[in-house]
């Protein structure tokens, strides 16, 4: 072997022994496994990075797979939002219709009341007619033999609940003028002695009395700057002072808007309000347009507003009538008769009991010569609302009949009682005044409506909150809300 074939040997050799860790000289221990460890040093590194990646991929399809199920989600909300604004806008167009229209207007019927039934088709793609609690179908029909899919077949679900404004008072009516009616409106709404405690001045917090607050609302919605001050009589006095005076200290640091409250939470910039005079009247007051009360869908508390609006009360100067409310007595009477007109709202709004009272118990009619006979829904006029008002006045039996269906009783008086408060009510001794009851009360079909719609899909929910004002041909959204 020559020189130069030798010499690159060694070269090799000496090469070969650094990778196996003899790099001691020849004599002394030799360490091994170099090669070794940078091989698992290798293995190590590229498994993190191969792992790293999978995992980077996952978390990337995840999120895909999240915003691909948000979306759907979403124009699930969207479809039934849709899908209800026209149903609703289809109500409008049977009203005008020459077959239809005055059967419509004399029962008083409602598509947003069955608004759940005629959503399922498009889930479905079924239609059916089914009997109520009884396991039959009387026709039914399959849209898919027509070729139609059905929105609900994939992974997802839509619902959409619809609820009018015009059972509730409207507080922008103060941005045009103060009149007395819109004013007793509100006080009576404010006058019940369960809200005592809300307007207890004497505590920590800030809070004003019953008449303060409302003359704040007033302030907020009214054009002017002078401060409104009204009586316990529920009467405004003459305007003097600055109305940002309540805004001053170090609670509220902004001027008044002298505009029409844009959303009901906007109160909460009013001076006053917070979370516990919200969360009593949340359902009882509306901040779109509204003019008179729905009997059919207004709540006892707005009832009972109603009412003390309309009673008359024996005092010799008619035009100072006082605030009837403030009488103990005339209060709690009254406030038992809008429970009952409460209970008698959900009960001819409940199938079930009309069909128990018609089929089983073979009544005719839920009061007997004064609701026309098989009405199916509560006030079909504003004289009818009169007569089961005077009914139940005239006639002792008539309120406790109803009073056990009223949710607010249910919610104030439990138990025995909601049985001692049905067998101790006499309310013969009221009488109302009809022209005042007419001029702030109505049972026309309802035209503004909070519509809420929510999309489903793969573990992800979206939710649409409207407010639709079908006063304009198609409705006009007033408030829109995504979250």
């Amino acid at each position: 072997m020559n020189a130069k074939v030798r010499k690159t040997a060694q070269v090799c050799a000496g090469f070969w022994r650094k990778l196996n860790g003899d790099l001691v000289p020849m004599g002394k221990s030799k360490r091994r496994g170099i090669a070794l460890l940078l091989v698992l040093t290798y293995i190590a590194v590229m498994s993190a990075t191969v792992l790293s990646g999978f995992t980077n991929s996952q978390v990337s399809y995840s999120i895909a797979a999240n915003v691909r199920d948000d979306l759907k989600a979403y124009y699930k909300a969207k479809s039934a939002l849709n899908l209800g604004r026209l149903m609703l806008t289809y109500q409008y167009e049977l009203e005008q219709d020459e077959f239809f229209g005055m059967r419509l207007k004399k029962s008083n019927f409602q598509l947003y009341q069955i608004m759940d039934i005629l959503m399922t088709p498009f889930k479905t793609g079924i239609v059916s007619v089914d009997v109520p609690n009884a396991d039959m179908t009387i026709a039914s029909y399959n849209l898919h033999n027509a070729g139609v899919e059905a929105m609900g077949e994939d992974s997802g679900d839509f619902t959409v609940k619809v609820s009018p404004e015009e059972g509730r008072i409207n507080l922008n009516k103060f941005s045009t003028g103060v009149s007395e009616a819109d004013l007793y409106e509100v006080c009576m709404m404010l006058a019940s002695p369960e809200y005592d405690e809300l307007f207890n001045t004497r505590g920590k917090d800030f809070r004003l009395n019953r008449m303060d607050q409302i003359a704040a609302i007033i302030d907020w919605v009214d054009a002017d700057s002078d401060k409104t001050y009204i009586n316990n009589e529920c009467r405004r006095e003459e305007s003097n002072g600055d109305e940002t005076s309540l805004y001053v200290d170090q609670r509220k640091k902004y001027e008044v808007k002298n505009a029409k409250l844009t959303t009901l939470d906007e109160l909460y910039e009013v001076a006053g309000f917070g979370d516990d005079l919200m969360e009593a009247f949340r359902e009882t007051f509306t901040v779109y347009p509204v003019n008179k009360v729905n009997v059919n869908l207004a709540s006892a508390k707005v009832l009972y507003s109603v009412l003390c609006n309309a009673v008359d009360v024996e005092d010799a100067q008619k035009e100072n009538r006082i605030w009837a409310c403030s009488d103990p007595t005339i209060g709690t009477q009254l406030f038992a008769l809008a429970m009952a007109l409460e209970g008698y709202q959900q009960f001819v709004s409940n199938p079930m009991n009309l069909l128990y009272l018609y089929i089983v118990m073979g009544e005719t009619s839920v009061i007997p010569n004064v609701v026309p006979n098989g009405t199916v829904v509560p006030f079909r006029r504003e004289s009818e609302f009169y007569k089961v008002l005077k009914a139940m006045v005239e006639d002792s039996t008539q309120v406790p009949k109803f009073l056990m269906y009223s949710p607010t009783a249910y919610l104030i008086y439990r138990g025995d009682q909601l049985a001692m408060m049905q067998t101790s009510v006499g309310l013969s001794n009221l009488t109302f005044n009809a022209s005042r009851l007419y001029s702030n009360i109505t049972t026309d079909t309802p035209r503004v409506f909070r519509v809420v719609a929510v999309g489903e899909y793969g573990g992800t929910r979206r939710t649409l909150t409207t407010v639709i004002d079908f006063n304009t041909t198609g409705g006009k959204y007033l408030y829109w809300r995504e979250n």
